[in-house]
């Protein structure tokens, strides 16, 4: 599985954005392009549902809020169902 996204800038080569970690546990940051973490998203197990999941979501001034939570909900949909058949295994 991946554990590493770039987010590029249309006019540049370099990301402005990355986000790493582990995706499949829901436990990454995104740093930007000076290495500075500028938000924290972690999946939130207090409550869990089969239908939706729960993050708590820190995001450091002057981040784009809407752009954290977008990125966060992409990541969620891309390794959902990777996530139910790591869990299907566990369960075994």
């Amino acid at each position: 599985p991946f554990s590493h996204v770039d987010f590029e800038r249309n006019y540049s080569l370099s990301p402005f954005l990355s986000c790493a970690g582990d995706f499949l546990d829901r436990r990454f940051v995104m740093k930007n392009d000076k290495g500075e973490v500028v938000a924290k998203i972690t999946q939130d197990r207090l409550i869990e549902f089969d239908q939706f999941n729960h993050y708590q979501i820190q995001i450091a001034a002057g981040m784009d809020p809407m752009l954290v939570v977008a990125c966060a909900c992409a990541i969620d949909e891309e390794f959902d169902e990777e996530h139910k058949k790591r869990k299907e295994q566990q369960n075994r």
